[in-house]
């Protein structure tokens, strides 16, 4: 079990690099082993994660472009893991999101999600992100949320091989 006196940049990192892991506990079950998401960076200090989802065919709308609840499941994933590391061992929920989509994303994108928390209480927490596509930094869409932070826990393990103590 993480506790929250062990929380810093080393442990973010080892935590998140596990997203990328094809035999990781956070790819056992759920979307994320559909959607397949990479970690690219974080931020302990300014409480900030980077994402990246590679568009795939079955995500497409009839029109070609990635479906728009695509891209809002890309921005969920995102806040709440980083939601969820800030807030172990105790499970997070999504009160709402609001997404603004801006640019259309095509066949060969990869979106990167940055997501940021703005503040965090005992029981909720606000966040802010962006989805911007990896040719030319073009920003696709823009999200706000409120996570809740539940009174149930959930210990996600850094992996044996993880640069990270426990």
């Amino acid at each position: 079990m993480i506790i929250s006196q062990n929380l810093s940049q080393k442990n973010m990192e080892a935590w998140f690099s596990q997203i990328s892991a094809p035999d990781s506990f956070l790819k056992k079950k759920g979307v994320l082993p559909l959607l397949n998401p990479t970690f690219k960076s974080c931020s302990f200090e300014k409480k900030e994660l980077t994402l990246a989802f590679k568009v795939m065919d079955w995500e497409l709308n009839p029109e070609g472009g990635l479906h728009g609840g695509m891209i809002v499941s890309g921005f969920d994933i995102t806040f709440g893991l980083l939601c969820h590391y800030f807030s172990q061992p105790n499970m997070v929920c999504t009160v709402n999101l609001s997404t603004t989509f801006i640019q259309p994303v095509l066949p060969s994108d990869t979106v990167e999600y940055h997501a940021r928390i703005i503040s965090q209480g005992k029981n909720v927490v606000a966040m802010t992100g962006e989805a911007r596509l990896k040719r030319e930094n073009i920003l696709a869409a823009t999200a706000s949320t409120t996570f809740m932070i539940l009174n149930k826990t959930l210990e996600i393990p850094i992996e044996k091989d993880s640069m990270v103590k426990i």
